[in-house]
């Protein structure tokens, strides 16, 4: 072994290097580098809806994941994660494995039986439209690069049968719709805070103690003509004088073009009792010709009020003294069961719990089709309305 070169990976075969080391590392040396993978699958009737997640750090040598499952107000989730080497190249973690079948076409995600909850499922996400970036989303706090991450999300359908508490759901394409993202980078918020640095140096001002507006969002629209197109969109906001932290916005054609997104206003209604986002109209503002600005308005319903996977009990956020990307143990699995979500009390007691997959219906005009929203409001904004 040379003492400048990382150990070969099956990677390492193909003609596809972008540095000079090998697929066994990576060029920053930063331990919050991470690789994502994430998907949200739900039927179109509310009635059931499936996330997972994959999180790789190469330069923390881990590998970690979650997958969950809500019906009404039940969520049964597990967690596990793994000494990354030697297996870098194995896209498994305890019962939880993904595929790439087909590049960009098709992905496998199975999830074995397992002592940490009882459900397992076993999928096949087929793609609708092509993979579509956000705009990069870079920052730069007390002097550190706290974040530097590209992301593409992807829309498709779902086929397959999830398996919970011994009762067999089949998964038919047609009553079931999916995203997914994937994404690289120096990010915020991987593993537990350094205790040796001033506060605030090694993350972004803590975004859940203060007013703090956010949205991520992804959807599929099908014309009368049968073509596809999307809207997407992720904004950070805070008050004066940080004011808008990030903002992305696009919509995307099913050959492939973007469309910039100069500013969208989400008015949304939400539920009081735990910032669940009911419905609303999201309005857009595009280019038009020389000064000109055209509107476009998108209205959107939860597909089921009741409906929404929680990501706290994903690691998305201190859960049980557990996070993405931190060490866990070489092997490690656990799970539990949240038996109402939608209690006020959890809302209440920890403010991340406000964050979800949130399905819902999507319409402009004559196009109709499904999405995904993620919502955080934290004080009074006046585009969010509380019922």
């Amino acid at each position: 072994m040379v003492p400048t070169i990382a150990p070969l990976t099956d990677a390492d075969e193909y003609l596809i290097h972008q540095f000079a080391n090998t697929f066994a590392t990576v060029a920053e040396a930063d331990h919050s580098w991470t690789e994502k993978i994430w998907l949200t699958l739900a039927r179109k009737d509310g009635q059931l809806q499936v996330d997972c997640g994959l999180g790789k750090y190469t330069n923390r040598n881990l590998l970690d994941g979650f997958a969950g499952v809500q019906q009404g107000t039940r969520q049964r989730t597990i967690r596990t994660s793994r000494i990354l080497r030697p297996r870098i190249n194995d896209t498994s973690v305890g019962p939880l494995r993904y595929e790439v079948i087909e590049p960009y076409r098709k992905i496998r995600i199975t999830l074995e039986e397992n002592e940490a909850q009882p459900f397992k499922f076993d999928l096949l996400w087929s793609s609708d439209m092509p993979g579509f970036f956000e705009d990069r989303d870079r920052l730069i706090n007390q002097g550190r690069l706290a974040s530097d991450v590209i992301r593409f999300h992807q829309s498709g359908t779902v086929a397959g049968w999830i398996e919970i508490d011994g009762e067999r759901h089949t998964v038919n394409p047609d009553e079931w719709y999916g995203f997914r993202d994937r994404s690289w980078g120096i990010r915020e918020h991987v593993g537990n805070e350094l205790t040796d640095l001033p506060t605030g140096t090694t993350s972004s001002t803590n975004k859940i103690s203060h007013d703090y507006h956010f949205n991520w969002f992804v959807s599929e629209l099908v014309r009368p003509d049968g073509s596809k197109y999307d809207l997407s969109y992720y904004f950070r906001e805070f008050r004066q004088p940080r004011g808008l932290e990030f903002f992305s916005g696009h919509i995307n054609e099913q050959d492939g073009t973007q469309h910039p997104v100069m500013q969208v206003y989400p008015e949304l209604t939400y539920r009081e009792s735990d910032h669940g986002v009911l419905g609303g109209k999201i309005y857009v503002m595009m280019r038009g010709d020389g000064r000109d600005t055209i509107e476009r308005v998108f209205e959107v319903e939860a597909l089921n009020p009741e409906m929404g996977f929680r990501l706290n009990p994903a690691m998305y956020g201190a859960w049980k003294g557990q996070i993405h990307g931190a060490f866990k143990g070489e092997d490690f699995l656990d799970g539990d069961c949240v038996e109402d979500v939608n209690n006020p009390e959890k809302f209440a007691a920890n403010r991340r719990w406000e964050i979800r997959d949130r399905p819902l219906r999507i319409r402009e005009g004559n196009a109709v089709g499904y999405a995904n929203i993620e919502s955080i409001v934290i004080g009074d904004w006046p585009a969010a309305t509380f019922i």
